[in-house]
């Protein structure tokens, strides 16, 4: 199996899967066969940020991305959006789909969803799983619980609703993500830019250090999950001192795993399945080979 050349966007499909509690997830569908890819995405990203890796992955593995709870035309969910309720939402788009093997993909804070996801699934009795975490939020790192990662999550919370009201926010998306494929990206672009979304990221965020705090007292049972771990190499807006703390927590990641691997993504930041989506699916692909 090897990846494969661009697909066109009408080998896509858009659907929606009932939950335990009744809502409706949407979803994007793509290719047919045995094993099942679930794309996870980070905080305040949808499915149609996985544009690029959808359109590279090979036809014979069913890919599913989807927009979590209250993003997109996903309907929203009640109560608070912790881990917890997260991984449960994850875990319904998982049952939806039979499959021999899995590989759950997990971006930035997606990455612990998907980590408890495999705990969980682990836990069942399911063997044939693997993960790619990808430039994952991990609690290894210290920066997260730093006061400055403090404020500026708060700060995110009043800050985004505020440019979705004075119409700020779509520009500000749209020049965030110009290596995305159309149509991916002009979806993208309109899910992202509303007061409802601005909503739905700050009720995430409002969980995320506290979430990052339960991992490290208690950590989810994964270990002998064969996992890869990419790193973005790029600063970007963090400063070279905070990319290499963040690198050093992925290394660890993988080091922890008994099947673990580590890979850098040298022309990448943060956003690797937007800049490098061929190293994500490489990933994918050689867990499934």
């Amino acid at each position: 199996m090897s990846p494969s050349q661009p697909r066109s966007s009408t080998s896509r499909t858009a659907d929606t899967l009932r939950t335990a509690d009744g809502r409706c997830l949407r979803t994007i569908v793509r290719g047919d066969g045995p094993d099942l890819v679930v794309l996870e995405a980070g905080l305040g990203a949808t499915a149609a940020g996985w544009g690029g890796v959808l359109d590279h992955l090979p036809p014979g593995v069913r890919t599913v991305a989807y927009d979590r709870a209250g993003y997109g035309t996903s309907d929203p969910a009640p109560g608070p959006r912790d881990l917890a309720r997260l991984v449960q939402d994850l875990m319904a788009v998982v049952a939806a789909h039979r499959h021999e093997r899995l590989v759950l993909v997990g971006h930035s804070w997606g990455g612990p969803i998907v980590r408890l996801a495999a705990a969980m699934l682990r836990d069942r009795g399911a063997t044939s799983i693997g993960m790619v975490l990808v430039d994952p939020t991990d609690e290894l790192a210290d920066l997260y619980f730093t006061r400055t990662v403090h404020v500026t999550t708060r700060a995110q919370g009043v800050i985004l609703p505020a440019l979705a009201r004075l119409g700020l926010l779509g520009p500000l998306q749209r020049a965030a993500a110009p290596d995305l494929p159309e149509p991916f990206r002009t979806e993208f672009i309109a899910a992202v830019s509303t007061p409802e979304y601005a909503k739905v990221v700050r009720a995430e965020s409002a969980h995320l250090i506290q979430g990052l705090r339960g991992l490290r007292l208690d950590p989810p049972e994964s270990a002998d999950v064969p996992t890869t771990v990419l790193s973005g190499r790029l600063p970007e807006g963090l400063g070279r001192r905070r990319r290499e703390e963040l690198t050093a927590a992925h290394r660890g990641r993988a080091t922890s795993q008994e099947r673990g691997r580590f890979v850098a993504a040298e022309r990448s930041g943060h956003l690797i399945p937007v800049s490098e989506p061929e190293l994500v699916v490489q990933e994918i692909v050689r867990l499934l080979s």
